[in-house]
């Protein structure tokens, strides 16, 4: 296994030790809990290196309660799961540079709905600033800009609060992020020549070829990639045209009615519907960070319970279902984990007062 040295996370707060003890800081009562959530498919670089070192992958995603399928489909998981499976790569692998060799292999691709947005983009600047934008809906609570200093231009990525020990090593895959779409859209063969690391120490990317000729200077909050300010202006390599992006069709969000932490919950627990992976009360506490007790408490705050939250996943999923002709109510209730079609019945009963069948036939007569 391997051991990191302080001086990788810069000493004092940010030591493994200190970071783990903030992690587990759980709320004061009458204290607002927030949710961060990542996609998920931005982790496949990092499965691809497992892969090619013969790591067993499963193992690692099961230990973080991550489904795989969720890499390659998209879905949520919290960012706590996100950063400590990160955190498991660099250890499993043995090699402290993992993420930045893994992110060698980065393809647009692996942003989903962002790489979608940005080739829908005429030029670098507004390709950049559609990835900012979205990388905060994609990767929330993380802060991206774009800052013009003359004739040079910064990407930075910075990171407010403490998540996980493996915080230090998402600046790596950041960094790395940024170095792709500027070569993607400007010139294939493009090297930085200036990198901006947070902390006291971080020469992470210092074996990696592409960074040979880059000056390094450190920034007390920022991890940040410079270019040419006249790349801005450059037109993207393929023929953009205007679409109205979607973000509710890109991503899975709650209902609108839903307040702020049942929303996070709903989301999380909505990605994992579809491979039979819901988590137990205890489990979803472990997901995001929180003790029960605390997760409990805040959905009491906005006038749910957990099993409320469930069933109105299963509602909202169901109704989904229902409007597949060709799905009957058994499979219906199979999918949706009930332990026969009259538990689903009675359930979708008590939630809308009519039964399946009831509802299926309204929502044709409407439709036609």
């Amino acid at each position: 296994m391997l051991h990191l040295t302080l001086s990788e996370f810069g000493g004092g707060r940010n030591t493994p030790n200190a970071l783990i003890s903030a992690h587990f800081n759980y709320p004061a009562v009458g204290c607002r809990m927030f949710i961060e959530l990542f996609d998920a498919r931005a982790l496949a670089p990092l499965v691809s290196i497992l892969d090619r070192n013969g790591i067993r992958t499963e193992s690692l995603l099961d230990r973080r309660r991550i489904p795989a399928e969720l890499i390659e489909a998209g879905g949520w998981i919290s960012k706590r799961q996100a950063y400590d499976f990160t955190f498991d790569v660099v250890q499993q692998t043995r090699c402290p540079h993992a993420v930045f060799l893994a992110y060698l292999d980065f393809q647009l691709e692996h942003l989903g709905p962002i790489a979608d947005a940005i080739k829908s983009c005429k030029t670098v600047k507004e390709g950049l600033d559609v990835a900012i934008q979205l990388g905060s809906i994609a990767y929330e609570g993380s802060e991206f800009r774009l800052k013009i200093e003359g004739d040079t231009t910064w990407l930075s990525y910075r990171e407010p609060n403490v998540v996980s020990v493996g915080q230090p090593f998402i600046s790596d895959m950041t960094l790395m992020v940024y170095y792709h779409l500027i070569r993607t859209f400007v010139d294939y063969d493009w090297r930085p020549k200036q990198l901006r690391t947070r902390g006291l120490l971080c020469e992470r990317h210092c074996s990696l070829e592409i960074f040979e000729e880059c000056q390094t200077e450190f920034h007390p909050n920022d991890s940040a990639l410079a270019f040419p300010t006249e790349f801005l202006s450059r037109r993207l390599p393929w023929q953009g045209s205007a679409t109205n992006f979607d973000a509710t069709e890109a991503w899975l969000f709650g209902p609108e009615d839903i307040e702020p932490i049942a929303d996070a919950l709903y989301r999380l627990i909505a990605s994992r519907f579809p491979y039979r992976r819901l988590p137990t009360l205890d489990q979803l506490a472990l997901l995001v960070g929180v003790s029960p007790a605390t997760l409990k408490r805040q959905l009491a705050s906005e006038g749910t319970t957990y099993s409320r939250l469930l069933d109105r996943i299963r509602y909202d999923v169901a109704c989904d279902m229902l409007s597949i002709p060709k799905m009957t109510i058994q499979e219906i209730a199979q999918e949706l984990g009930y332990s026969g079609t009259n538990n689903f019945t009675r359930s979708f009963r008590r939630m809308t007062g009519v039964t399946p069948g009831q509802f299926r036939r309204q929502q044709f007569r409407d439709e036609n």
